[in-house]
């Protein structure tokens, strides 16, 4: 028997003793093969950091789609060691994969000498970090979806429920095979598929700045740390109280509650950003969507509510809206400038000319209708940046779309650069209607704190912005937008139809939950739309759930989705 560095004694056996190297690998193996056949995808992209963790990920990922279906990238930045850089290079090699080595360094030092002084001069390392962690996800997603690939993600177990992660950086992925597994059945795991032992003992790092290591950003070792966190882990329950894991681990109370601590206030990166309910309080009494009337501002209060009571919770300082002129975001700041207001409210515009609307309303008008403090910085640098460290045969296969999403992904690390070094809160935009169909970049637009609008249809959001006197520029550009539905790049259509058949259709399809066929009938509308609609809901559904590990469970769905399984005979 012997002393954990904090006083925990290693009296029971270790979780990585008790399932054998082979059941691990097989479940694990399986999640992936699962997950990439489901998604119709051609592979996994793993990112390689040189520790064991990605090794291990990447091992796992060629035993379950083989070496030709995997792709690896290094994503150093002027932090990361070259060691690491070289091994994770040599284990690709190891494994017969695809590699490429895409430095960061000049992507983050444009973004410090351009963009931070501008909108976030105190940020410090650990912004500075996790701005880096934030341009990885988004390097490696740019080379997924343009080559059709799913980003597997390399947290373990301890880290996950400590949150010892970047939100939307590092934890911003498809799936997680090693999500169940803590770091010391890692370390068998990897042992098991031949890491070199030079990778497996490392010290784990998140390489934020020299000499960095998790164990020190954490206060025990590993040993210690899986241990007391399998025994607080009470699933969907939440945290043990940790008195009573004391007892049980004999264990020393300071470190116990320190990690159940962390455990409570990381909650919200293993958890999908707060959104009102739908149907809200006020739509009890009637149906259908809210339009006009009492209830526009019953609505209002309602949202205005939500965003104080979530931000005084938090504890945050103020909020950051990324406005771009749209009736979304404009209709959220001037709800957070009610709720908070206006000097609590940071609205940012992040232009960058390759994808910029020019037909909206300027953002720096509204934010001083609003009375908000406002920044307009151009991303462009940081993106065109991005873009050439990324390997060419990709991005000469990138298209709009992709490109699209990286821009997506950058402007969110931005308004996350701000939230980490003043304490905000980072506000959503999206409405209901884009979400449902999945016409958000997954980790870009949509990865926010907290969706005001996640319960209201795009009809609902113009009639409140009409309700809270915006602009006619501003409401009226949205209130009958008749967008193409389906983000994906197969669900492309050829019929348009106005927002508000969209969202009756949306609202039986997924409140409701009434089908394609009844849906079509109670609508008035062609089924072969709502099919459509149906089938950009259930193909976008990854992009409204958090990644799966191996303990997850098939989710039944809704009826539409058990409709189009029936059509196709799956």
């Amino acid at each position: 028997m012997s002393i954990g560095s904090h006083g925990i004694r290693d009296t029971t056996a270790n979780t990585s003793e008790s399932r054998p190297p082979e059941l691990l690998c097989d479940r694990a193996v399986r999640l992936v093969r699962e997950t990439v056949d489901d998604a119709d995808a051609d592979g996994a992209v793993v990112a390689l950091s040189g520790g064991v963790d990605s090794a291990t990920t990447a091992a796992v990922a060629v035993e379950a789609l083989g070496a030709d279906n995997v792709y690896t990238l290094a994503l150093p930045t002027a932090e990361t060691r070259d060691e690491d850089t070289d091994d994770a290079r040599e284990w690709a090699t190891t494994l017969g994969v695809d590699h490429a080595t895409a430095p960061l360094a000049p992507a983050v030092d444009v973004f410090r000498r351009h963009l931070a002084p501008r909108i976030a001069p105190a940020g410090d390392e650990y912004a500075a970090g996790n701005l880096a962690a934030r341009l990885r996800m988004a390097a490696a997603y740019f080379v997924a979806n343009a080559t059709n690939r799913l980003v597997v993600g390399t947290a373990n177990r301890t880290e996950r429920l400590l949150g010892y992660y970047t939100k939307y950086g590092d934890g911003g992925v498809d799936l997680l095979p090693l999500g169940e597994y803590d770091k010391g059945e890692v370390r068998t795991l990897a042992a098991h598929l031949g890491v070199p032992e030079q990778i497996r003992e490392k010290a784990p790092t998140a390489g934020f700045w020299d000499g960095q290591t998790d164990e020190a950003d954490l206060g025990a070792t590993y040993a210690t740390l899986d241990r007391v966190v399998d025994a607080l882990d009470a699933g969907e329950r939440g945290v043990r109280p940790p008195a009573a894991v004391v007892d049980r681990l004999d264990a020393d109370p300071a470190t116990v509650a320190e990690q159940a601590a962390r455990m409570h206030r990381t909650a919200h990166k293993r958890t999908r950003p707060s959104a009102p309910p739908r149907p809200l309080r006020v739509l009890d009494g009637g149906d259908g969507l809210v339009t006009g009337g009492e209830r526009v501002g019953h609505v209002a209060d309602d949202l205005t509510s939500f965003v104080r009571e979530r931000v005084e919770t938090a504890g945050a300082r103020r909020v950051v809206v990324r406005l771009s002129g749209d009736v979304g975001s404009s209709v959220v700041a001037a709800l957070a400038a009610d709720a908070l207001g206006p000097e609590r409210v940071y609205g940012l515009h992040l232009p960058c000319h390759k994808t910029s609307r020019l037909d909206r309303p300027d953002p720096a008008v509204i934010a001083d209708d609003l009375g908000i403090e406002f920044d307009r910085v151009n991303v462009r640098p940081l993106v065109v940046e991005m873009e050439s460290a990324l390997p060419h045969e990709v991005t000469e296969r990138a298209g709009v779309r992709e490109l699209a999403n990286l821009v997506s992904r950058v402007r969110m690390a931005c308004a996350y650069y701000v939230a980490n070094t003043e304490t905000d809160l980072v506000l959503g935009t999206t409405d209901r209607t884009d979400l449902q169909l999945g016409r958000v970049t997954k980790f870009g637009d949509e990865a926010v704190d907290l969706r005001p609008l996640g319960g209201l249809y795009r009809t609902e959001v113009a009639a409140l912005g009409r309700h809270l006197d915006l602009p006619d520029s501003v409401v009226e550009q949205s209130a009958d937008v008749g967008a193409t539905v389906g983000a994906e790049p197969d669900a492309e259509m050829d019929i348009e139809r106005s927002a508000a058949t969209v969202d009756g259709v949306l609202e039986g399809l997924v409140d409701r939950d009434i089908g394609i066929t009844r849906t079509a009938a109670a609508q008035g509308v062609d089924p072969v739309v709502v099919r459509r609609c149906a089938q950009a809901h259930v193909r976008s559904q990854h992009k409204r759930s958090t990644p799966p590990t191996t303990a997850d469970r098939p989710d039944p769905g809704p009826f539409h989705e058990l409709e189009l399984k029936f059509e196709t005979g799956e």
